[in-house]
């Protein structure tokens, strides 16, 4: 087998290079020289005005679920419960995108106050929570994964219910159903929220093509991800395939299609996106293949998640693809046998674990977030340095159509290298 050294996919399309269909092209360029960004609002203050529209939203709902049926009321119980807390870092990218873009988040519009606009944009981005939620809840069902986030996944949840309330029938299956349902309508609730928050911030039709692009990408990418798990560990595709997976499942709509939606309801023009485009997917790509690290080798109380529970789960990543480039054929037949294989014990798991990090493929997927993030942070350099003498250092940042100032440089690359490193 070939390795893939490559730090993006080796396919026909780098998905680091915007797509027509990722940046909508609605609005042209211009000349007028973008606003320049001082600062951008800090993840908790965002965190807690998200937070804030999206639990009144879902206990409209709940309330909703209930005058339906009293036996309803555990599906607005399970969303609220589901959805609080974490660091929303999808809502924190949209609003910073509406931010970068020249959006100013306390003024108001032609449509409505200053209020108004918080309120909206915190709709816009509670809409991504929901969408991520419905992900996950699919995910721990196609993984059949028993927890998420320190507590039993939801379909276990269910199962639980089922068992407690002495339900006829099998209580896995319906822990599974009752899961596949709810993810559904957690995910109708996402585009009615995104609605309500066009009616708050004006119809934008370049942001509603881009939420509509990363529902998209998502669901293709979780199909991605299914299809990968059942390819051979030594067919020549898996690299390409890996990546695949982790641009459209997960790198695209957890950093940089969030940044591109904000900057979309801000007014963003094409190029303005396109360079929002060139910092954020370098930066998603770093921050999943951090995942994949520690869904190998990540400390369960940090993660959540058991200690090696990609490879209980057969999950085909670039971590595993490099692996399996490098890894002698004796090696790569028992780390193909036990990959995906629920009963693994800790000292396989263990074994695996050693495979993986003699063989090289640590080290490389390592050498890709570093790059990633470096690429990332020289994009945020570049917007700092906008305005520049030509024929200096900076001469290239003369041209770009975002423009930020010391404080939002510090911000956004604190932030980067969280996501690509998980410091603090």
């Amino acid at each position: 087998m070939t390795s893939h050294h490559s730090a993006t996919p080796g396919n026909n399309a780098d998905p680091a290079a915007p797509s027509p269909a990722a940046v909508p092209s609605s609005s042209a360029a211009t000349t007028v020289p973008p606003a320049l960004v001082e600062a951008l609002d800090s993840p908790e203050s965002i965190a807690a005005e998200v937070s804030v529209q999206l639990e009144a939203f879902l206990a409209e709902k709940a309330a909703e679920f209930e005058a339906i049926s009293p036996d309803a009321t555990a599906i607005g119980d399970a969303l609220i419960e589901f959805t609080r807390g974490g660091k929303r870092i999808r809502p924190v990218l949209l609003w910073w995108g509406f931010q970068l873009a020249g959006g100013d988040v306390r003024a108001g519009t032609d449509t409505g106050t200053s209020a108004d606009v918080i309120a909206g944009l915190a709709q816009a981005a509670g809409s991504l929570e929901l969408l991520h939620a419905a992900a996950l809840i699919h995910d721990d069902v196609i993984d059949n994964s028993d927890t998420r986030r320190g507590r039993p996944a939801l379909h276990r949840q269910f199962e639980a219910r089922h068992q407690r309330s002495g339900f006829h029938g099998d209580g896995a299956s319906f822990g599974v159903s009752a899961s596949i349902v709810i993810g559904d309508i957690c995910l109708a609730l996402s585009e009615e929220l995104f609605e309500r928050s066009q009616e708050t911030l004006g119809e934008r039709r370049s942001a509603r093509e881009l939420h509509g692009v990363v529902r998209r990408d998502v669901m293709v990418g979780q199909y991605l991800d299914v299809l990968a798990e059942v390819i051979p560990l030594g067919d020549a595709r898996i690299a390409d395939r890996a990546w695949e997976v982790l641009s459209f499942k997960s790198a695209k709509y957890s950093v940089e299609q969030p940044l591109l939606l904000g900057a979309a309801l801000a007014g963003a023009d094409s190029e303005q996106l396109k360079e929002i485009s060139a910092f954020g997917l370098p930066l998603g790509q770093a921050f999943q293949l951090r995942d994949d690290v520690l869904g190998i080798a990540g400390d369960p109380e940090a993660t959540g998640k058991p200690a090696g529970d990609d490879i209980r789960e057969g999950k085909r990543t670039v971590l595993i693809a490099e692996t399996a480039s490098r890894i002698p054929a004796d090696r790569l037949e028992v780390l193909a046998e036990r990959l995906g294989d629920p009963d693994l014990t800790d000292a396989e798991v263990a074994e695996c674990v050693g495979m993986i990090s003699a063989s090289g493929g640590l080290a490389a997927v390592e050498s890709f977030i570093a790059d990633k993030h470096a690429h990332a942070a020289t994009i945020v350099d570049t917007w700092a340095g906008v305005g520049a003498a030509p024929g200096s250092p900076s001469e290239a940042a003369a041209s770009a159509r975002v423009r930020i100032g010391p404080a939002a440089q510090q911000r956004l690359k604190g932030f980067a290298r969280a996501l690509s490193y998980r410091s603090s």
